[in-house]
């Protein structure tokens, strides 16, 4: 039997996609959760969301260069 590449090889078109999918959904449960909670909780909420799109977006400047 032949060698089997163990490494994967992933597109950077679809990791880029995944990305910006993900920031979209964030940015989505960010409005939602404004729209729906008082001003007094969501700022809790909301916090590590837009932590997580930050990161994602340093990924997607990372993914460009």
């Amino acid at each position: 039997m032949g060698t089997i590449d163990t490494m994967i090889r992933i597109n950077p078109l679809f990791l880029r996609q995944d990305l910006i999918i993900e920031v979209s959904r964030l940015e989505l449960a960010i409005k939602d959760i404004r729209s729906h909670r008082a001003t007094n909780d969501v700022m809790p909420l909301v916090a590590p969301l837009e932590s997580r799109i930050a990161r994602l977006n340093e990924a997607l400047g990372r993914l460009l260069a």
